[in-house]
């Protein structure tokens, strides 16, 4: 037990401290742009992006249509430097739609 604990503490130790820049989340950022379909429906196009400036981001996001998750789960791979990726509109049916991150990760 004790060679495990001073394991440990050596990998703790050698890790040393987590960066953000380590959490592939902190890099996926929504954006909204005014887009036909959606403006007519008093909305905005909404895109997702990868602002990580080397790293490939696998992302995976529900869907909320007036704040109830819909069971819509969808999964993208961000490459840096990408034109954002459309996700739909803000409003849908006369109620707000949004996204969620439920996980993320650095495909490289």
């Amino acid at each position: 037990m004790r060679n495990a604990a001073l394991t440990l503490m050596l990998a703790t130790a050698l890790a040393g401290p987590v960066a953000a820049d380590e959490d592939p989340a902190t890099f996926v950022q929504f954006v909204e742009e005014p887009a036909g379909q959606c403006v007519a429906r008093g909305g905005l196009q909404m895109l997702v992006r990868n602002t990580h400036p080397k790293r490939t981001v696998k992302v995976w996001l529900d869907r909320y249509h007036g704040g109830v998750g819909t069971g819509d789960r969808s999964r993208s791979e961000l490459a840096p430097g990408a034109e954002p990726e459309a996700l739909g509109c803000t409003r849908n049916n006369q109620a707000p739609q949004e996204w969620r991150i439920v996980r993320a990760q650095f495909v490289d």
